[in-house]
């Protein structure tokens, strides 16, 4: 009998208003900090998409800069941006210009109508 007492007992207090509530705020606050985790991992997802894109892009900024690098580590490369900053010439070489011949340009004469205008056409 002692067992059956127990049990009826364990059950009043598992039904109790007091329990029951305290179940609830239990189940709130772990509901609540789900939540939370879930957005900051959704936060942390757009983070990451973001540094990705910005390692992309410095990745191919890095890449056109070791290009250029190379280039001007080069010859041909040091006398072209030498030519092409300070406008130099090797002895001997000379200049040539090529100018298009510009054509006058063409007038027009005003459009004339024979057909008269009324009034309220203006508008």
């Amino acid at each position: 009998m002692l067992d059956f007492y127990q049990k009826r007992k364990l059950r009043t207090i598992a039904n109790s208003r007091i329990t029951q509530a305290g179940l609830v705020v239990v189940f709130g606050f772990l509901a609540w900090q789900a939540f939370e985790r879930y957005t900051v991992t959704a936060t942390m997802g757009d983070r990451r998409s973001t540094v990705e894109q910005t390692a992309a892009t410095l990745e191919a900024r890095k890449d056109a800069l070791e290009a250029e690098v190379r280039y001007l580590q080069d010859e041909r490369g040091i006398e072209a941006e030498m030519r092409r900053q300070f406008d130099v010439a090797l002895p001997g070489e000379e200049v040539v210009v090529i100018l298009e011949e510009e054509l006058p340009p063409e007038i027009l004469p005003l459009a004339t109508t024979t057909e008269k205008r009324r009034w309220w056409q203006w508008w």
